[in-house]
């Protein structure tokens, strides 16, 4: 019965001064929406990267050059003869595609024109994206390779800006001042935060090679039998380079699996640090909170003396106080809880994301809410049922 009186009497203080309240809460919503909001968007964030970074194969991975090496530089670390040898010789590799990238291009067809990312590449390339598919016409063999024929593969977009209605097979355009045949187009899956606008185009690597003396292998693309034989595979590749070039570790080996944990320590550290940020509002928050209580305190204490005069005891005293504390802390935790949800909302809408909500982080964003209206509530509670009901009666 005691608790319902005094609940009832924590309301009656609190709506005597709504604005003064809701200025109270200010703090916690402040640090309650903050802490929500980076946390989710963080936890939530890595989560849709791990599914749609999944999708490009679990057993890929990628050789280049290390950037960090003494070693000096060797423009022919990397080698088209590298990415066909690799998959023959290797029990733990399906395939190997060479990349090098030519560049933004302007292909021109007619009267119209358009700008690419031209990739020189190998013929073995779609076994190694999985992500990549031909919608038309068809992506070019090893024999197109080596005999240097001038084709090019279009991405899907690129080809309808280009060509419009028009079938786009077997149509010539103009590329680096040479002509080329398209013979296929494709689409690709993309990351969902992928903001990229740009399109691509694929040549064959000797062709490309044909239009400059320079082309070098940036990186080799290879997919593993296996999940299980990934790192033997990794290993040997990482090897069998430093033996053939005559280098001591030359070569950095990432997979998708490496990539996905380098974007986690990477997400897992920025939300830390903004998660402490937010830590430290919440705290300040708390501060608010007993500071306008001590007030209430002062301002009431007639109030005080009154009730003890007429019996209260100062447990009741207590509760009263406590209770005003809490229940401006958890208010406060239950709007920051809800805008912090919809920024987080408002963020995965933005990069084609589901939203993915982190109900841990909301249980944890009230307990710590209700912490603070108690360990910051419990001073000026304490120092109400302390009065003097004689002093209190007194003061004016």
């Amino acid at each position: 019965m005691r608790l319902l009186e005094s609940l009832s009497m924590a309301l009656d203080g609190l709506r005597a001064n709504k604005l003064r309240s809701f200025l109270t809460m200010l703090g916690i919503i402040i640090g309650i929406a903050s802490v929500i909001a980076v946390m989710t968007l963080g936890k939530g964030g890595e989560s849709a990267v791990v599914q749609q970074v999944s999708k490009f194969g679990q057993n890929k991975f990628m050789v280049y050059t290390r950037y960090d090496t003494e070693e000096p530089e060797d423009p022919n670390a990397l080698t088209l003869e590298d990415a066909e040898y690799l998959p023959q010789v290797s029990p733990y590799i399906s395939a190997a595609v060479a990349n090098s990238y030519v560049g933004n291009t302007e292909l021109y067809w007619l009267n119209k024109k358009k700008t690419v990312e031209v990739r020189a590449t190998t013929a073995q390339l779609p076994a190694v994206q999985p992500t990549l598919h031909m919608v038309q016409g068809r992506f070019f063999t090893d024999e197109d390779d080596k005999n240097r024929r001038p084709v090019i593969v279009l991405e899907d977009g690129a080809a309808q800006e280009l060509f419009g209605t028009e079938n786009p097979i077997g149509q010539r355009v103009r590329f680096n001042d040479r002509s080329v045949v398209v013979i296929g187009v494709f689409k690709q899956e993309k990351v969902s935060f992928d903001f990229s606008k740009a399109k691509s185009a694929f040549v064959p690597f000797r062709f490309a090679n044909e239009l400059s003396e320079n082309q070098t292998v940036s990186n080799i693309e290879m997919t593993a039998i296996s999940k299980e034989a990934l790192r033997p595979a990794m290993k040997q590749v990482k090897d069998y380079l430093n033996r053939k070039h005559n280098h001591k570790d030359y070569y950095e080996v990432l997979s998708m699996e490496d990539n996905i944990k380098e974007f986690s320590q990477m997400t897992g550290m920025i939300t830390l640090i903004f998660s402490i940020v937010a830590g430290i509002s919440l705290v300040v928050g708390g501060i608010g909170v007993m500071n306008i209580m001590l007030v209430s305190v002062t301002e009431r204490t007639r109030e005080i003396g009154i009730r003890k005069a007429l019996g209260a005891q100062r447990k009741d005293i207590l509760l009263q106080f406590l209770l005003e504390s809490m229940i401006l802390s958890l208010i406060g935790g239950l709007i920051g809880a809800l805008l912090g949800i919809g920024i987080s909302a408002i963020g995965f809408s933005y990069a084609n994301i589901p939203l993915l909500i982190s109900w841990e982080t909301v249980l944890l964003a009230f307990s710590v809410s209700s912490s603070i209206g108690i360990f910051f509530g419990l001073y000026p509670a304490n120092k109400a049922a302390k009065l003097n009901p004689i002093e209190a009666l007194r003061y004016e």
